[in-house]
């Protein structure tokens, strides 16, 4: 994750914030605690050992990023297991973009980051990218949050040398013409521009859409992420619990 992120800031010539999170363990009654093992104890290893690991990443994102002539700043923060995701979410509304990882740990994280943040998310698969973002494929159903997708990733529309629109014909009906008029605009833009049409046929959406984008070499797909929350219990909309589950290629999610 610190290779993708420093990778993606030096092509988009971008400062980089990145934030370090302690863990505090709540301390446990030692009434019926002590009887078992010594909780006090345990607990003062583990935040430790979170503070050991989250200082090693800080020097590790500070020798990538200077290596590579990123500007980059860091925070620290500290926060108990169950509000690291809010924290992070609150965090991320002072930026243009967020990345993430998608490791199944992260998966409150990665949630609350997409549906309480108001930002862009982009969701790295755990492997490495050479950051630089060429061709970028749109998930396209003629929605607002298609719409407001594209708007977010206009950076690396403009950006980029080729886009495609991907759309899937057999799951919804699609008004053709908002498509052919936004490649239209791209066009007019400088940007070479083309609508993909697939079939489903029963596979998961976001499978067939990350499918496609892998195919086409896409370096980027962009898509409007479907869901809402309510007491921290996540409904998600088809092709985006199928992206959350599982990530092919670098992903920027919009709500």
């Amino acid at each position: 994750m610190i290779a993708n992120g420093v990778a993606l800031a030096r092509h988009m010539k971008a400062s980089l914030t990145a934030c370090t999170v302690e863990i505090a363990i709540p301390h446990v009654s030692p009434a019926l605690g002590s009887l078992i093992v010594d909780t006090a104890k345990l607990t003062q290893e583990a935040e430790a050992l979170s503070r050991q690991r989250g200082s090693f990443l800080a020097r590790k994102t500070l020798e990538e990023a200077k290596a590579a002539s990123v500007e980059i700043r860091m925070r620290n923060m500290t926060a108990g297991e169950p509000f690291v995701a809010d924290m992070l979410s609150e965090a991320a509304r002072a930026y243009d973009l967020v990345l993430l990882e998608a490791a199944g740990l992260y998966r409150p994280v990665v949630e609350a980051v997409l549906f309480e943040s108001g930002r862009p998310l982009v969701l790295y698969p755990r492997q490495s990218f050479g950051g630089r973002i060429d061709h970028v494929a749109i998930a396209w159903d003629g929605s607002a949050a298609a719409a407001s997708a594209v708007h977010n990733a206009a950076p690396f529309i403009e950006h980029a040398s080729k886009v495609h629109l991907v759309c899937v014909t057999d799951e919804k009906i699609v008004n053709d013409e908002a498509g052919d008029h936004l490649i239209e605009n791209f066009r007019r833009s400088g940007v070479a521009a083309e609508m993909v049409r697939v079939h489903a046929a029963d596979r998961p959406i976001g499978d067939v859409l990350q499918t496609q984008a892998f195919e086409l070499r896409a370096d980027l797909l962009v898509m409007g992420g479907f869901g809402h929350s309510r007491l921290r219990e996540f409904v998600l909309g088809g092709a985006t619990k199928s992206v959350l589950t599982n990530v092919l290629l670098p992903v920027l999610l919009s709500h």
